[in-house]
């Protein structure tokens, strides 16, 4: 595909041609009929924006990705560069001076587009189709999953109820919904378009007064009746656009979630277009105690799987050979024990020794570590829940040790466990964002000169999007934390070619009283006593340790076998003993 590549930049004489690791939604886990950085680059991480040279490319990512990138990408083709230190926008305002660049108008924002025409405008030649669709030679057929609605007593409020509550924040005469998660949320719908989130690829439109146009293919509803919701297949948007135009002049839509090939749509038609951020994803992002019940539902079931893992795991470790691989098979078989489990929420994460150093890395038969010796195991992994009056998302991430540790593993984790409890235990003041509170976790490994690249936390979805806006706990987050947000709570700590550590829990924001918040754990999961050095905690700190695995006990341990509960309480006795 790279020789296709270079030979549409010659024939059409352009230079550059800019590929995101997108779809038109920009999905962050994609449909593999999309995944068209994989096909052609061999990287399987989600971050990544590709230009591909006639003589070289270059290869966009986070630091998350970086040795990933290392270790999957032809170096003698593509430099990698950090976008932290060299942005997109950066390299092209360099190096865009009398060259053209080719954009696919279907996988960029028009908040992108907007930023390159600042300086580039006449540097830009953009193309509808995607034609490297056409020319892949992995490509999968993307599936048409049936669509399934989720009743309030699981949502907890019906998708009218929602209606409303959105259509009165609309400026216009209707609001042009792009995500997928805000689509799903809306109307209560779920489907199986992509790996990992149960959600539906699909536009739709929202009026005033509480109606919807859905822009797919009514097959798929399956007999399923939406309230004044209107099907019309996805190839008819524009023709539906032209005929709205006669009744409707003013239309939102948010920049930042739309891509420019939609922007021409609505340009054509005419419409007066209003920029906006839609109350969606706010609204959202703050559960109703139907989401949180289910929330909680979910970490307890995956508590548990994950606590029986880490019994197996403990016992299996002195006897028998396991692989990174067999360990996260061994993860999704206690899972699977339960009924309301769906499926990942994301990609598990199982890396040994230098692996767990990558900080999205994922084993395959090339890369996979028999897990022995004295090193650290990480496991970062996390579930789709959905039972008959609940459904949840969970994210964890634990270390183990293996063997024996050295000081160093033993100073380091106590570092990240202690910016863990910190940011736990945090009582702050309403108004604040993520960008507030992210120093909390990052201060003990500042005191001896670490830190780690990756931001602290991110908001997770129910029963949709792992990682959700728009709130974070990171150093660039400026939304303001309310009730009920639900973040992850993740420091970490990576030596390049010998281990990594990260600790997290997901938590719920809650309020004190009138003028403070703090945060309520969901996550159970125990923590790795054999790698803390407890002379280095403060009180209140073994106060937060003892109460948590308590309550991992309370919760837990009568689920569990004879011999479970033994190896549990023997696991805990240390934190309860604090």
């Amino acid at each position: 595909m790279l020789f296709e590549i270079k030979n549409f930049l010659k024939k059409n004489k352009i230079d550059f041609l800019l590929l995101p690791n997108s779809d038109e939604f920009f999905s962050e886990y994609l449909p593999e009929s999309k995944r068209l950085v994989k096909a052609i680059t061999n990287f399987t991480g989600s971050n990544a924006t590709v230009i591909f040279g006639l003589k070289k490319s270059f290869f966009f990512t986070d630091s998350r990705y970086i040795l990933q990138a290392k270790n999957q990408l032809d170096k003698e083709e593509y430099e990698i560069l950090d976008i932290a230190k060299t942005p997109v926008i950066y390299w092209l305002q360099s190096n865009l001076t009398n060259k053209k660049i080719a954009l696919f108008s279907k996988l960029t924002s028009v908040n992108f587009v907007s930023k390159i025409e600042k300086f580039a405008v006449n540097n830009i030649e953009f193309f509808d189709e995607i034609f490297i669709d056409k020319i892949s030679i992995n490509q999968a057929i993307s599936k048409q999953s049936p669509i399934f609605y989720c009743h309030e007593k699981i949502s907890g409020k019906s998708d009218i109820e929602k209606r409303k509550i959105i259509a009165k924040e609309i400026s216009g005469d209707a609001l042009l919904i792009t995500k997928s998660d805000e689509l799903c949320w809306l109307l209560n719908i779920r489907s199986s378009d992509v790996k990992y989130s149960p959600l539906l690829l699909a536009y739709a439109i929202l009026f005033k007064d509480g109606k919807v146009d859905l822009f797919i293919d009514e097959k798929r509803l399956n007999g399923l009746t939406l309230e004044n919701v209107n099907c019309i297949a996805q190839d008819n948007l524009d023709l539906r656009l032209s005929f709205l135009r006669k009744k409707i002049k003013t239309i939102d839509v948010d920049f930042k979630n739309l891509n420019y090939f939609l922007l021409k749509q609505l340009q054509k038609n005419d419409f007066i277009i209003n920029d906006k951020n839609n109350e969606i994803e706010l609204v959202k992002s703050q559960k109703n105690p139907r989401e949180i019940y289910g929330a909680k539902l979910a970490h307890n079931l995956d508590g548990l799987a994950l606590t029986k893992f880490i019994l197996w795991f403990k016992n299996a470790i002195k006897n028998q050979e396991i692989t990174e691989i067999s360990a996260q098979q061994k993860l999704h078989e206690f899972r699977q024990e339960n009924k309301n489990f769906i499926y990942e929420s994301f990609a598990t994460i199982s890396a040994f020794a230098s692996n767990s150093a990558i900080v999205h890395y994922n084993a395959d038969e090339n890369s996979c570590k028999k897990i022995t010796d004295d090193s650290l195991y990480l496991l970062d992994s996390g579930g789709q829940y959905l039972g008959e009056d609940f459904f949840g998302t969970t994210d964890v991430t634990r270390t183990f040790l293996v063997g024996k540790a050295s000081a160093e593993m033993i100073e380091k984790y106590t570092l990240v466990l202690k910016g863990h409890i910190a940011l736990a235990r945090v009582k702050f003041p309403r108004g604040l964002s993520g960008s507030n509170l992210d120093v909390l976790a990052r201060f003990h490994l500042w005191q001896v000169g670490e830190d780690y690249g990756h931001g602290t936390g991110h908001g997770v979805g129910a029963f949709a999007n792992v990682h959700e806006g728009p709130c974070a706990i990171s150093l660039r987050n400026q939304v303001q934390l309310l009730p009920n947000m639900i973040l992850s709570n993740e420091p970490g700590y990576y030596k390049e070619g010998d281990f990594g550590i990260r600790l997290e829990n997901l938590q719920r924001v809650i309020e004190l009283d009138e003028k403070f918040l703090t945060f309520e754990t969901l996550t159970l999961m125990p923590f790795e006593a054999e790698l803390i050095d407890f002379k280095m905690l403060t009180y209140p700190e073994k106060k937060w340790l003892k109460n948590y695995h308590q309550r991992i006990l309370d919760e837990l341990f009568h689920k569990l076998t004879f011999e479970e509960k033994q190896d549990l309480s023997s696991l805990c006795e240390v934190f309860l003993s604090l």
